[in-house]
């Protein structure tokens, strides 16, 4: 999760809690909602790295242990090797 900090004039800042207070959204909802829409009218689309994309699925319940194969992490860490002792 990331944060946006904004500075705004005070006339600005009325107005965007009048939006929100109109469509029944928090200020942040707001805000948030607008960007998307906006990014939606211009056909953006921002690409998601792989770990946001897994964190995501996993979230919401697509990706569960039972189907998805871990390849690195604790498990490439619990790996044991042989001593290799020949003298």
């Amino acid at each position: 999760m990331k944060s946006l900090f904004i500075r705004c004039s005070e006339e600005t800042y009325e107005l965007a809690h009048a939006l929100a207070k109109k469509e029944n959204r928090s200020l942040n909802k707001q805000i948030i909602h607008m960007i998307h829409n906006l990014a939606d009218d211009k056909n953006l689309i921002v690409k998601e790295d792989v770990a946001e994309q897994e964190g995501k699925a996993i979230f919401s319940g697509a990706l569960t242990s039972d189907n998805y194969e871990t390849k690195w992490g604790l498990e490439k860490l619990a790996q044991t090797r042989k001593q290799d002792l020949s003298d």
